[in-house]
């Protein structure tokens, strides 16, 4: 099978992912208003609760079932096989849920969310989950560019789905997570026919005879060194949320949810590198060319988090204005929460690629140690800003970022070392990187001063935000991790291009 290039890919995935974004930007203008703080903290709540506990149940099945693929796209009986555990998974997820409402343990756990809610906000997560395997197949399989077009099309179709059900029903969040369902499960609808279209599940794949044994023995040898991590980890995301919900209330975690739905724009942006490049992992080290890897690590992860780091800190800076446009005055206390969480998707990026190389190289012993440490560290980073200080949807925000930023440089730190590159290479990068995006968008929010006009402030202030990156990347290069003859190459490369067209 043909593959495209990775550079292609790459540009697709972020065209969908910027597409995605303006979407996800409606949403949040549309759904945290129509919901209010409450029912969206309880939508919020839900969501990260069952996340977690799928999480746990998936065990990082899910990232060795794409790693193994991605090595060797003939093993079809891989799909056949994860099909069966999806359906055990969800199994085992209903009964789990089941016998919590019947012992009356439901309210303990689920503290303040209505009933009728537990169990759409469970198949909302497992469906959520579902999509992620199926997106994961087709980048195993490289089918990056016709799987993200579809992605396109039909997050543009389903935002007109949900403009409509807003204007003309009742809105409520019964009515959202059904929003949801239509909205995952088409999408799940048309891969599975692009699947068959192009070969990858066929009826043989079904058919087939297929060695459980051998299967399960490779996805145990690859999770069981970070089996007990995802256990402690997961239950200390479980207790976060749980600690947030119960110490502060709904209205708290709503607040926590739009602003990470809001700093999870920028994440966007370098998302779409992440399972391309792991997949270029998982081959370079299945032809043991360690070179290639260590080529494109360094190519790669200093432009990503710079990347992160344009949007991160022009969102910490232009908080209030974004909520503004956003929201009503209900949400206005979610600023500082903002603020602080804006600058999580940018060591969230380094996560992603460091653990991508992790998984790809089978150092699985190593990522479980020091997620270990890092997650008894954020638990007491947990019981310090939300419990002792009382700092609530702030506090999570602190113990998030802080926590990340130890985690990811303790990673990178092995990384680099297994890769023979610096690693204060990479971490003088993320500081000063930081100190110049902050001294962009300082000039840029200072200079601008629109009265009584959020939105054209805003997008004034964006304008000459970007230009000061744009004209200081010359003499700045080393910030997107370049030179001046590469940004010189790509002009006239640019040129070349524009003359022809």
């Amino acid at each position: 099978m043909k593959t495209d290039s990775l550079k292609k890919r790459y540009a697709i995935k972020l065209l969908a992912n910027i597409i995605t974004g303006i979407i996800n930007a409606f949403l949040i203008a549309i759904v945290p208003k129509a919901l209010g703080p409450v029912t969206y903290g309880h939508f919020t709540f839900l969501q990260q609760f069952f996340n977690q506990v799928v999480s746990f149940l998936d065990a990082s099945t899910s990232t060795a079932f794409f790693t193994k693929l991605s090595a060797d796209n003939d093993r079809r009986e891989l799909i056949k096989a994860y099909s069966i555990f999806s359906l055990i998974l969800l199994f085992i997820l209903f009964i789990s849920v089941f016998l919590i409402e019947k012992l009356g343990y439901s309210q303990s756990l689920l503290t303040g969310i209505p009933d009728d809610y537990i169990y759409l906000g469970l198949w909302f997560c497992f469906l959520t989950w579902l999509t992620q395997v199926y997106i994961k197949i087709s980048d195993a399989y490289a089918l990056t560019v016709s799987v993200e077009i579809i992605k396109i099309m039909h997050k543009l179709l389903m935002l007109g789905v949900l403009l409509y059900i807003i204007d003309f029903l009742s809105f409520d969040l019964s009515i959202y997570y059904y929003f949801h369902f239509l909205s995952l499960f088409s999408f799940i609808c048309v891969l599975t026919i692009l699947f068959g279209k192009r070969k990858i599940i066929i009826r043989s794949t079904f058919s087939s005879t297929t060695d459980y044994k051998k299967i399960i023995s490779e996805f145990y040898l690859f999770c069981s060194p970070i089996f007990l991590f995802n256990i402690i980890a997961i239950s200390i995301g479980i207790f976060d949320i749980w600690l947030l919900q119960k110490t502060s209330g709904s209205v708290q975690t709503g607040y926590y949810g739009l602003a990470y739905s809001i700093a999870a724009m920028c994440f966007l942006f370098t998302s779409a590198m992440t399972p391309v490049i792991t997949r270029e992992f998982s081959k370079s080290f299945a032809e043991n060319d360690l070179q290639e890897i260590s080529r494109l690590f360094e190519r790669y992860v200093p432009l990503l988090y710079a990347v992160a780091a344009y949007f991160s800190v022009f969102i910490a800076f232009e908080a209030e204005s974004l909520l503004a446009i956003f929201t009503d005055e209900r949400f206005k206390d979610v600023c500082f929460v903002l603020v602080i969480i804006a600058f999580y998707p940018l060591h969230q990026t380094y996560g992603q690629i460091n653990a991508a190389l992790f998984f790809a190289t089978g150092d699985t012993i190593k990522y479980r140690n020091i997620g270990l440490v890092s997650s008894f560290v954020g638990l007491i980073f947990s019981y310090l800003f939300i419990y002792k200080l009382e700092l609530a949807a702030v506090g999570f925000a602190y113990k998030m970022v802080i926590t990340q930023f130890l985690s990811v440089n303790l990673q990178l730190y092995f990384n680099v070392k297994k890769l023979k590159l610096k690693f204060i290479n990479f971490l003088s990068h993320q500081i000063y990187t930081i100190l110049f995006f902050s001294v962009c968008a300082y000039i840029s929010s200072t200079a601008i001063n629109i009265d009584n006009h959020v939105g054209i402030n805003f997008i004034v202030t964006g304008v000459l935000y970007s230009a000061l990156v744009i004209l200081n990347i010359f003499i700045f290069p080393a910030v997107f991790g370049v030179n001046k003859p590469q940004i010189m190459a790509l002009l006239t490369n640019v040129k070349k291009k524009l003359y022809n067209f």
